[in-house]
């Protein structure tokens, strides 16, 4: 007997749908087959989509911003999560400054993931990093982390990584993740809200990302590039690097540089909006709804703050910066570009990072799946996170997530949480 079937389900298997049943067995996908077998549970899926679990590559519960802390940790941040069909996440670890910080850093976020619903993974993070490069890639690899964040800015934190230091940390057997924002280029003290997007312009975020493929493709290492914001970003690495993209360089957007442009800054809530990189405008964000093929994985880069916090000062550069997303993102951007976008949420965040038990519906893979109604229209009117906002309100979507199984565990089903325990995830 099994312990879960999904039965009758339009189920996609990458370039394909097929009606079939799927079984699940202690996590695992052990059967797909059109035969009916007797199951602990069933769930019909007629006329529905059956999707692997998303994978969001770009989170941040329970980051600590000066003096705010984001809405969510890792229990609310999870739960919303698993509303919006995710059933693995990578968060960050807080940035260290030399290798003997890493295993602290890393437990401390372990620690406090432990009421996670679902199942995680994190970066390990650096900033101006002094220690060994290669004695903590060799860490990372032992804790079971194949991927090191840098960021090429925010010197006045001191999470500004060197180039020097960052040509040292590529690493063959790991993937390099980078914040790109050239720091020369950019005006920290802005102060008025509505202009906010000249203190970060494209021009500054297209020459970090530009020196970064060009280390990459040097060293002959892996590169990820977080959160572009603007297609012309897109076409520069597209013009300069064409055979790397989707081999040995990496593209991550996020669906609020699809939805949203800077005019929202000019709303007397545009602190709501702030976020880095920020927002874009139209013509930027059109031009990246028109490279969406040349972007590998759609994360959130999910860091919201309550409405009190966002608006408690009117300097710009004071605002905590962020916003939520991990609950609409997949409806949003199937919205847009429709089955073109699925494997931006499963098989290749799956590949890039490691995660061999994720990311497609094949037996032996762990039994993640969502069940999305694609005929049902949606107005967001709000989410389940911990934030009293989201910049995604009054948005008309099509399709609804109607559940969402992690492991073979029906963690959320027609909008009834029912919980779940994920798992730290070695890659």
């Amino acid at each position: 007997m099994f312990d879960l079937g999904i039965i009758n389900g339009r189920v996609y298997f990458g370039k394909e749908y097929r009606v079939t049943n799927i079984y699940i067995k202690a996590g695992k996908i052990v059967e797909i087959s059109k035969e009916i077998y007797e199951c602990e549970r069933t769930m019909d899926a007629t006329k529905k989509l059956v999707l692997p679990g998303f994978i969001d590559s770009h989170v941040h519960f329970s980051l600590k911003v000066g003096e705010f802390e984001s809405a969510d940790d890792f229990e609310s941040g999870s739960k919303t999560a698993a509303y919006g069909g995710i059933t693995t996440f990578l968060d960050f670890t807080d940035p260290i400054l030399h290798q003997d910080e890493f295993k602290e850093a890393l437990e401390k976020r372990k620690k406090e993931a432990e009421k996670s619903c679902v199942d995680y993974s994190f970066h390990a993070t650096v900033g101006d990093f002094k220690g060994d490069a290669e004695e903590f890639k060799s860490m990372c690899k032992d804790e079971g982390i194949n991927s090191i964040k840098v960021f090429t800015t925010y010197s006045e934190s001191g999470r500004q990584c060197s180039y020097d230091m960052i040509d040292k940390l590529f690493d063959q057997e790991m993937i390099l993740m980078a914040h790109c924002e050239e720091e020369d280029l950019l005006k920290k003290k802005w102060e008025n809200p509505a202009t906010f997007e000249k203190s970060r312009p494209v021009m500054a975020e297209r020459s970090a990302a530009m020196h970064m493929a060009d280390m990459a493709e040097r060293k002959n290492s892996r590169l990820y590039i977080v959160h572009i914001s603007s297609g012309s970003t897109l076409d520069m690495i597209k013009l300069k690097h064409p055979k790397q993209i989707g081999k040995r360089i990496f593209l991550e957007s996020c669906p609020h540089y699809f939805y949203l442009s800077d005019v929202k800054l000019s709303n007397i809530d545009g602190n709501l909006y702030l976020l880095i990189p920020p927002l874009r405008g139209g013509k930027e964000l059109m031009r990246l709804r028109s490279s969406i093929a040349l972007i590998d994985t759609i994360s959130t880069d999910h860091c919201p703050f309550m409405i009190e916090e966002k608006m408690k000062y009117e300097m710009a550069y004071q605002v905590p910066m962020g916003v939520g997303g991990v609950e609409h993102s997949f409806p949003l951007m199937f919205n847009l570009f429709g089955d073109a976008i699925i494997p931006k949420f499963t098989s290749k965040p799956a590949e890039i990072f490691g995660l061999k038990n994720k990311g497609e519906i094949k037996v032996g893979k762990d039994g993640d799946l969502v069940i999305f109604d694609s005929s049902l229209s949606n107005t967001i009117k709000e989410s389940h996170s911990n934030a009293d906002y989201t910049v995604y309100e009054g948005l008309k979507i099509r399709g609804k997530i109607s559940a969402t199984i992690s492991r073979g565990h029906v963690v959320m089903e027609n909008d009834q949480f029912y919980g779940g325990q994920g798992q730290f995830i070695r890659r």
